[in-house]
């Protein structure tokens, strides 16, 4: 090769390697509108409804943050709702088109772009064609669980906007359907931050038909069929035992109570003996610790304690909330009279350390940060990990749950 091609060469190569950096700075800037493009293709001659970005001027209430913009279509007889949701593994955006016809069930639903790299495999998205708002045939992901879980959570803000505002009818829920729902609002204890249940599938005995045992040893859940009507049972570790309707209101019936305490019997954990001896170490010596029971409580405390010491009394707690790959995490509280934090500790703040080292973390600085704190100056912040996100879910939860614990056992005292 002559000096002459030689160096046409070289300046062809440093054009293309321009160009290439130029499209690769410049993709995230034509992401969106590519995406926007693209959802106006589909529409065709569809008519705007509501859109989030002017919602005086739509035509429909819609109270989900999720639903960006929904088209009605006459010819096609089908609505368009476009959805974000930021509830997925990366909290960062996944963006939804859902198609639903007049009759309330779902054409199509695509993933337009996600912040989530994980696989959902080929029959998650395919699985909601034909299903109306009851989404039974819809199952989450294993090993993607957040992901799904957000997906599935979106679709249903859709779907209620429809049927809110009167455009379709509301799909019929079985009863397992409803006590499933049910499980994160009355037992957020065997759920993981996502809402998926966290807990081993037992088989069903007399007149329950399945049951959960929390993988967090916070306690069981029991799925009852008494004639035509579906009951949820809990029974917790520190709160006792509950049960609830399919509509989630309490239920006191000896009968019930006495079955969902019968079935717990033998499968709930017992954590006293270990966490007793945690907590003893972080208290004063000569410290008597008494076990109390906290009626009605069903998050991730598994133990909570009276500790009497030669000054006072000093209240500690146990927690087992759910992090990374919803592994269960062990920490430990001691309250003063006040409701402040005294003093915790965790097994291992963060799991896999050897392995994951993409955080930032100043591990003194971040334990004495809780110190003094109630739960009316916790805000959460104080949890944040950089590049921990799940950690710092989990520290969040055990902190707020302990907090909770503490509440009540003031209220129970009077």
């Amino acid at each position: 090769m002559n000096k002459k091609n030689l160096t046409r060469g070289l300046l062809a190569l440093v054009l293309l390697l321009a160009v290439m950096a130029g499209g690769t700075l410049g993709v995230n800037a034509l992401t969106a509108p590519v995406i926007e493009a693209n959802q106006k293709a589909l529409l065709g001659d569809a008519v705007l409804i509501y859109d989030k970005a002017d919602p005086a001027a739509s035509q429909l209430a819609v109270t989900a943050d999720t639903v960006q913009s929904v088209y009605k279509d006459d010819v096609k007889q089908n609505y368009t709702v476009h959805l974000s949701t930021s509830e997925g593994y990366s909290h960062g955006p996944i963006v939804l088109t859902l198609v639903v016809d007049y009759e309330g069930r779902i054409v199509t639903l695509n993933v337009d772009s996600s912040a989530d790299d994980k696989d959902l495999g080929e029959d998650f998205l395919p699985s909601f064609a034909g299903q109306d708002s009851a989404l039974a045939g819809v199952e989450l992901v294993a090993g993607v669980t957040f992901s799904s879980s957000a997906i599935r959570s979106a679709v249903t803000d859709g779907m209620n906007t429809l049927i809110e505002n009167g455009l379709i009818t509301a799909g019929q829920k079985t009863g397992e359907q409803l006590l499933t729902e049910l499980i994160p609002l009355v037992y957020p204890g065997l759920v993981n931050k996502a809402g998926v249940i966290q807990g081993e599938e037992l088989p069903g005995s007399g007149s329950a038909t399945k049951g959960y045992k929390a993988l967090n040893g916070s306690g069981s859940a029991w799925f009852i069929h008494e004639g035509d009507a579906d009951y949820l049972g809990v029974a917790s570790v520190v709160g006792g035992v509950m049960v609830y309707d399919a509509e989630g209101n309490p239920v006191d019936d000896s009968a019930l109570l006495n079955a969902v305490a019968e079935l717990a019997a033998p499968v709930n954990d017992d954590l006293h003996d270990k966490q007793q001896a945690a907590l003893a170490r972080m208290l004063p010596e000569g410290a008597v610790l008494e076990p109390m029971q906290l009626e009605g409580l069903a998050n991730s405390v598994t133990g909570a304690y009276a500790a009497q010491t030669e000054d006072g009394v000093l209240y500690a707690f146990a927690a087992r909330p759910y992090g990374y790959s919803n592994e269960v995490m062990e920490f430990y509280y001691v309250l003063d009279e006040n409701g402040a934090i005294v003093s915790w500790r965790v097994s291992e703040l963060i799991l896999h350390s050897e392995y994951y080292t993409n955080y930032e973390l100043d591990e003194t600085g971040y334990k004495e940060g809780f110190i003094g704190l109630t739960s009316d100056t916790f805000t959460g912040e104080q949890a944040q990990i950089t590049g921990a996100t799940m950690t710092s879910d989990a520290v969040e939860t055990a902190v707020h749950d302990v907090f909770e614990a503490f509440g009540l056992l003031m209220e129970n005292r009077g």
